[in-house]
């Protein structure tokens, strides 16, 4: 059988999605699940895989308030991991704070997206929101000091060789992700999501659009603002194909917390970058899934595109009937090639997916620099083994443990 199986989840999906839905009031989620037969584990699992721990257990506690039958051993085991996994995000967002000080101090700005940043603009609160590590964005003319001030400062490397060209790897605009013991991983990024995606323009819109975030009555973020973020959101789950409820609920609790914002102005200035398309597919998925009720400016935008609406059914679907374990290399680059509405980004999106060599790619097979070259001519070879031999990448969302260390190699920051 395919890694894309289908599982009968249906009742313990919908409560996933009921528990998430920022809309609707906890008596009538508590209304809904005594309407269903939940079997405890597999919900426990589904929360865990799609990473609404938070979310999950908030609703779940309101519901138990209110009345709803929950067995308290269930109760019990979404408040400790709740609880583990809002210690873990106090300390990078303490973290964050530091380092957005120590770069700021070598006139070098970096820019959160997700993770902390997005945990406050849609929730209120850093410990509503699941993530493991911190996605910060530095200008490609910044990042060589960037990442030389986080080795002094005790990080190193995580895939990237120590002897790789460094310089021929910014030109790729791909991520540079660092680790130090004990502290939450980083992904340094000269460009918004994908290097195939955008370009390092994009870096400059997320600077700009950086605003003051307070974080208590002393310390403050520099962080992009609802529009700004949305669009982070929305192109990573274009990117990822939607495969985690966790960014569904992330669309849908910016449009709820910020449904006065001028959407109709931004969604025309992301038709400018090609990426107005991956906003509608997004908030069609929060749509479809959680019911969401979307601004006025996403409504009439899916009358205009219904290649959205299409996609975004599609994932919606996908989804409500898969195991949190899929192929991703076919179906995902396929989804994220739709989601480009020129077809110079399209283009874009082929030759950089095809020619490219990644970090890992070239820490596997270091070659002398008038050799390097031949790195992008092999790498298509190697794309047809992983699909056609292989038959694609498993990918598996990683499972964060009572003790907050964190396990597996996906990423969902």
């Amino acid at each position: 059988m395919n890694s894309e199986r289908a599982t009968d989840s249906g009742c313990e999906m919908d409560l996933l999605c009921d528990c998430i839905a920022p809309n609707r009031s906890a008596s009538l989620k508590g209304d809904l699940l005594r309407t269903r037969s939940v079997d405890w584990p597999r919900f426990f699992a589904l929360a865990t895989n799609h990473h609404v721990i938070p979310l999950v257990y908030q609703a779940l506690k309101s519901m138990a308030d209110g009345g709803a039958a929950i067995p308290p051993e269930w109760l019990a085991q979404f408040r400790t991991r709740y609880l583990s996994i809002a210690a873990y995000n106090v300390r990078a967002m303490a973290l964050l704070h530091r380092l957005q000080q120590l770069m700021e101090a070598q006139g070098i700005r970096l820019v959160p997206v997700k993770g902390p940043a997005l945990a406050m603009l849609a929730f209120g609160d850093v410990a509503s929101r699941q993530f493991e590590d911190l996605d910060l964005i530095v200008r490609r003319e910044d990042m060589l000091r960037a990442v030389a001030a986080l080795e002094r400062d005790g990080y190193a490397l995580r895939e990237l060789s120590i002897t790789a060209d460094r310089k021929r790897y910014l030109a790729t605009l791909q991520n540079w992700s660092l680790e130090k013991p004990g502290k939450p991983p980083l992904d340094l990024k000269p460009v918004l999501i994908s290097h195939a995606l955008i370009g390092p323009e994009s870096a400059d819109y997320m600077a700009s659009a950086c605003r003051r975030l307070p974080i208590d009555d002393k310390r403050v973020l520099w962080a992009p603002g609802p529009e700004a973020m949305l669009l982070a959101t929305c192109m990573d789950g274009a990117n990822e194909m939607w495969f985690k409820l966790s960014a569904v609920a992330d669309v849908a609790a910016l449009l709820a917390a910020h449904a006065d914002r001028d959407w109709h102005g931004f969604l025309a200035e992301a038709a400018r970058w090609g990426q107005r398309r991956s906003l509608l597919v997004g908030a069609g998925v929060a749509e479809e899934l959680l019911g969401c009720d979307l601004p006025s400016a996403f409504r009439e935008g899916d009358r205009r595109d219904p290649a959205a609406r299409r996609l975004a059914r599609q994932a919606a679907e996908r989804l409500r009937a898969l195991a949190p374990r899929h192929a991703i290399v076919g179906r995902q680059t396929w989804f994220a090639l739709q989601t480009r509405e020129r077809a110079r980004d399209r283009l874009r999106f082929g030759q950089r997916l095809l020619f490219v060599p990644g970090a890992f790619e070239l820490a596997a097979l270091p070659l002398p620099g008038v050799l390097y070259p031949v790195h992008s001519l092999l790498r298509p070879f190697r794309l047809a083994w992983d699909v056609l031999v292989r038959k694609g990448r498993q990918r598996r969302l990683t499972i964060q443990p009572t003790g907050g260390k964190l396990m597996g190699n996906a990423k969902d920051a």
